[in-house]
This record gives C-alpha cells, sequence and structure tokens, in this order.
C-alpha cells in the first residue's frame, strides 16, 4: 500500500491576532462539534498494526468529519473582531481535551460535565480521550465573554465555558463534584516516564528504489477546489512534469494577488536505504532548495519533520536507525 502525507497551512492578517500568556481566572471555551465516542485512541491506533479484524474492534478509533461545522468555524475565526479577543487557542486533534485544553496553561481546572455532548452515557475517560473533530479550545479574558459567545451564536455555533485557569501549576479534571484528574505541571513536563534503548549504528547499501510516474496518484485528489492553487501538480507541455512545491493562494474573503504559501518536502528514497544518516541531511537541504526555487525566503520558512519507520521493538539495529536520521535533520 502506498502512504499519504498531508499538511495544512494557516494564516491571519497581521494585526488581527493576539498572543499573550494566559492569567489566573481567564477562561477556555469550547466551540464547534459536539463530543461522541469517535476518535477514542484514534492518535495512538494510528501507530498499531491493523488486520481484517480492525474493521469490528478499532471502528471507535475513526474519526468523523462533520464538513457544516467546519464551515462555520471557518467563517467565525475570518472575523477580525473575534480572533482579535484570542488569548490561546487549540484544535481538538489526538488527546482530545486531555492535550487540547490541558496543554493552554500550566494550572488548568477542567470540568467534564459541561462538555457538550453527542448522547448521553459518555464516562469521565470518553470525555477526556475523544477526538471528535471539528472542535475548537479558546482562551479569553472572562470579560469578553459575551462578546465571544454573541459571535458564535451568530453563525449558529455551539458553545460552552469549560475550563478555568488556576495558579496552582496543576491539570485538575472534574466530573460533576467528583476529581478525576490530579496531576503536577512538573511531573507533565517529564512526559511522566524516561524509557531508554540501545542503538546499533549499520551504514550498508540496500538496493535501489524504482521511479515510477505518480500522476495517477495525484489525480485522485482534485488541486483545483477552492480556486487557490497558484501551481498544478503537473507542468510543461503535457502536464508531465512535477511540479517543486505547492503554492497557494490565502482562502481569504477577497483575492490576495501579492501573498502565497509555499510547501515542500524532501525526500530520497535510494538515499535513504544507503543510509538514515545523510537521507535525513538531504531531506532537509532538497525541501528548501525547493522553496528558494519557487521563490520563497529563510525568513519565514518553517520545518515540521515527519517521520517514519518500522517496529522498534529492543532491536539495536531498529533504533540505530532512528538515532542516524535524528542526527542527520539537525
Amino acid at each position: 500500500k502506498h502512504m499519504e502525507v498531508g499538511a495544512v497551512v494557516g494564516a491571519v492578517k497581521v494585526g488581527n491576532y493576539q498572543r499573550q500568556s494566559l492569567v489566573p481566572g481567564d477562561i477556555v471555551v469550547m466551540i464547534g462539534g459536539r463530543t461522541g465516542r469517535d476518535g477514542i485512541q484514534g492518535a495512538s491506533g494510528s501507530s498499531v498494526e491493523h488486520t481484517s479484524d480492525s474493521l469490528e474492534t478499532a471502528a471507535s478509533q475513526v474519526q468523523k468529519g462533520n464538513a457544516p461545522e467546519e464551515r462555520k468555524l471557518q467563517r467565525l475565526f475570518r472575523r477580525p473582531e473575534l480572533t482579535r479577543l484570542i488569548k490561546k487557542c487549540n484544535d481538538f486533534g489526538a488527546g482530545g481535551v486531555c492535550v487540547a485544553i490541558g496543554e493552554l496553561a500550566e494550572g488548568i481546572e477542567i470540568h467534564l460535565d459541561k462538555v457538550l455532548t453527542k448522547y448521553q452515557g459518555l464516562n469521565p475517560t470518553e470525555l477526556a480521550i475523544s477526538e471528535s473533530q471539528e472542535r475548537m479550545a479558546v482562551a479569553i479574558d472572562p470579560a469578553d465573554y459575551q462578546a465571544f459567545v454573541d459571535m458564535c451564536r451568530a453563525e449558529n455555533i455551539e458553545y460552552a465555558h469549560v475550563a478555568t485557569i488556576t495558579d496552582r501549576r496543576r491539570l485538575e479534571m472534574f466530573y460533576g463534584q467528583e476529581k478525576v484528574v490530579d496531576m503536577g505541571a512538573d511531573f507533565l513536563a517529564t512526559a511522566g516516564v524516561r524509557q531508554h534503548a540501545k542503538a546499533r549504528l549499520v551504514l550498508a547499501e540496500l538496493a535501489s528504489l524504482n521511479v515510477t510516474c505518480q500522476k495517477g496518484l495525484a489525480q485522485q485528489f482534485d488541486a483545483s477546489i477552492g480556486n487557490s492553487t497558484v501551481l498544478m501538480p503537473f507542468a510543461g507541455k503535457h502536464q508531465l512534469t512535477p511540479v517543486q512545491a505547492s503554492v497557494q493562494a490565502l482562502p481569504t474573503l477577497h483575492s490576495t494577488s501579492d501573498t502565497a504559501t509555499i510547501l515542500t518536502y524532501g525526500f530520497i528514497p535510494k538515499i535513504s536505504h544507503y543510509s538514515p544518516f545523510l537521507s535525513a541531511i538531504y531531506a532537509v537541504l532538497e525541501s528548501v532548495a525547493k522553496v528558494y526555487a519557487v521563490g520563497g525566503t529563510k525568513e519565514s520558512l518553517y520545518f515540521s519533520f515527519q517521520e517514519y519507520f518500522e517496529k522498534l521493538g529492543q532491536d539495536p539495529a531498529k533504533w540505530g536507525k532512528v538515532t542516524q536520521a535524528l542526527l542527520g535533520s539537525l
């Protein structure tokens, strides 16, 4: 099976946002879709081996999209009078409430019974780790709460005040009057446990990877959606030459003729077989070179390293590949 990797680039006009540290008393409002059991263990499930039995045993790991709700959130966040109220904001992905709200501040009190649900019967654990989509956690000053929710109502978006920032430097979760989670910020900063594995570095030429036309795969996706694509995936006289970068205009209400985003990647299979260390080095160089080739600059360049390896277990040789790639990328 083939592997597909995607990314999303977001943009906001300068002056339409603020970046502030949260202070005790600030509140967290959960907006958008309701919470259900879909997506539970989605993050960990994406990294385990699946078989045909997974259709029956792992269906709850699959997140369910909600396009109408997503579009309402997009309209809401295009309002500068709203985005200027937001101190910090997280979307709900892997880990659900635990991550999206729990990482906003070192001291936070979360009331799981305030979370709006798709149906009755969810227990505190399910409420805390559900990865239901189209949800946002927005931290604001309590003085701005009424103005914020008025704009949510205008877009027909549901909202709930589910958490408050504290000065106790603890992640606390309540379900009604019962405290179900109480962890110190210092403990969370350690990731709970340190793991150790031996690494044996192996440098050996294995085999070349075949280079084939990928146009068939690319054609499964409509690159013209939204009219934001500046460079189509394949160019040249016969539209067979892959372009070096994904260049997209910003999806604003009014066209921006002088601003676009550039997204590139770097990966050379043959070098990866030969050396994970060199593969990581050239992945960085290749992706940067592609950015420069289409007019990008280093001043506005960011890296997002995505890595994929076989099951590691306790095999030192396999851990050696990871170690080499990490050293190479750095």
